[in-house]
């Protein structure tokens, strides 16, 4: 034993398969739920027990679970233990679970128990995984186990007179009288690590797929005297693995309908909860309000009182109390301060940020653009690499025009500046407190405080032109001339 405490957990997390029902490039257990992959879920459930370790068994595609793990660790890295970085694991072969294990054994060898789990299982709880840990008591072993009424495909629980399992069937190995039998194993273990270390080399591939099968451990630990302890799962989706697209279509409808319910009971409201999808990371409060069809990824946050309308993508965004975002509107790490008002159909990119009563309306796009209190950009423009002052008013079709093909380059307004419609400005460029540009202005130099800046050409009137123009038509059509053709200037004066 290393300076572990007498009950440091090691977690192994098996996600070598080929996933060959999924017919994909990915890896199975890197198709998502709600925006996180079905390993991310895992993972996610996993380290709320706080465990010393973190094992993750590749196989297929490896570089890119490698590269999962990696990700899920920088973005979990403020709630995991301090010193836990999540490992990875080759399995060379598919040579069965208990091979995957034994592959990990470096990994886990020096810590007191083993908790063993799928990577296509995302729905488990850590409450459940919490409970299997407890029900390992003193014994060596305890397993998750299900009631279902079609165990197919499952290996079934064979219990010893006192109730404790002294065996796993696989479903192919199984007679009839033994599929008969409703109680499945899930898969999911808790194991003493001493206990792991001296049955793994004790597996045998003698059995229909000529594979190390972790569920002979259950033999294993009856002979020594301490048959595995069942724990009754109590909601048996948390046990479904996912090995096809119409398994994740269900199993990601099981989680929705799950987190959806949890937040309706802490005070949010959902006007459609079956359409609108919440993912595991996001955090609501108390009355806020959010649309059909909405969808939340990431770490995203929405403020108590905060309305989101029917149709809106929101990716990583923080949004503050009493903020409304009209419908259809997307936003990606985008800060909405309080009682500010967004689209519809307006289009926050990265490093977006409103303060306070800021209004961006329909048809607004904006990246790396800061607006200051009650700014408003109500419809049609462009705010890119952009500094806008409080109580400014941008005029619709107005753009920053941020980029020469090769740099960026940044707009700086001052405050309670207005900008006219259809106006360009062509950055590096400052304006100063309360300048004005007119309607239909390029500007590309700065502009003083309290100046007004407008290029446009002068204006041409030519009273009677129209008139002139219908005789000389008709004149020509007349006279068989070409009537196609436009008067120039000649003819029209």
């Amino acid at each position: 034993m290393t300076a572990h405490s007498t009950s440091s957990l090691a977690v192994v997390v098996l996600a070598a398969g080929l996933g060959k029902r999924m017919f994909s490039q990915k890896p199975k257990v890197l198709h998502e739920l709600l925006g996180e992959p079905m390993l991310g879920h895992v993972l996610t459930a996993a380290a709320a027990l706080q465990p010393s370790k973190i094992v993750v068994v590749c196989g297929h595609g490896r570089a890119q679970v490698e590269a999962f793990v990696q990700t899920w660790t920088q973005r979990q890295r403020a709630s995991l233990p301090a010193g836990l970085q999540p490992r990875c694991v080759e399995q060379p072969y598919q040579g069965g679970t208990g091979h995957a294990v034994l592959c990990a054994q470096p990994e886990w060898s020096d810590c007191d128990e083993v908790l063993i789990l799928y990577g296509d299982t995302p729905l488990l709880t850590t409450e459940t995984l919490g409970e299997l840990r407890r029900a390992r008591g003193q014994g060596v072993l305890s397993l998750l186990v299900g009631e279902l009424a079609d165990p197919s495909g499952y290996g079934r629980v064979i219990r010893d007179a006192h109730g404790q399992v002294s065996r796993i069937i696989e479903h192919k190995d199984a007679d009839a009288t033994t599929r008969a039998i409703g109680l499945i194993n899930a898969g999911m273990m808790c194991v003493a690590a001493p206990f792991l270390a001296t049955a793994l080399p004790q597996l045998r591939p003698d059995n229909a797929q000529g594979e190390l099968y972790l569920t002979d451990l259950l033999a294993l630990a009856a002979a020594a005297g301490s048959p595995g302890n069942p724990h009754l799962v109590d909601d048996r989706r948390e046990i479904a693995g996912v090995n096809n697209r119409a398994e994740l279509a269900t199993a990601t409808a099981h989680l929705r309908e799950r987190i959806n319910r949890s937040w309706q009971v802490q005070g949010v409201t959902f006007d459609n909860p079956a359409t609108t999808s919440v993912g595991a990371a996001v955090t609501l409060n108390a009355d806020c309000h959010l649309g059909a069809q909405v969808e939340l990824r990431g770490a995203t946050t929405i403020g108590a009182g905060a309305r989101i309308d029917t149709g809106c993508v929101l990716t990583d965004c923080e949004v503050a109390e009493n903020a409304h975002i009209f419908p259809y509107c997307v936003a990606t790490a985008a800060t909405i301060g309080p009682r500010a008002h967004v689209g519809p159909f307006a289009h926050l990119r990265t490093g977006t940020v409103l303060e306070s009563e800021v209004k961006v309306g329909n048809f607004v796009e904006t990246k790396k653009a800061h607006l200051g209190p009650r700014a408003k950009a109500s419809h049609l423009s462009y705010l890119g690499d952009a500094e806008i002052g409080a109580d400014c008013n941008i005029g619709a079709g107005t753009i920053t025009c941020n980029y020469d093909g090769v740099d960026k380059f940044r707009t700086i307004l001052g405050r309670g500046v207005f900008i006219g419609s259809d106006s360009q400005l062509v950055a590096p460029i400052t304006l100063g407190d309360d300048a004005y540009v007119g309607a239909g202005t390029t500007v590309t130099a700065d502009v003083p405080a309290g100046a007004l800046v407008v290029t446009r050409a002068a204006t041409t009137v030519k009273l009677g032109w129209v008139a002139k123009k219908r005789q000389a038509r008709a004149a020509a059509k007349a006279s068989g001339a070409d009537a196609t053709r436009p008067a120039g200037p000649a003819e029209s004066h």
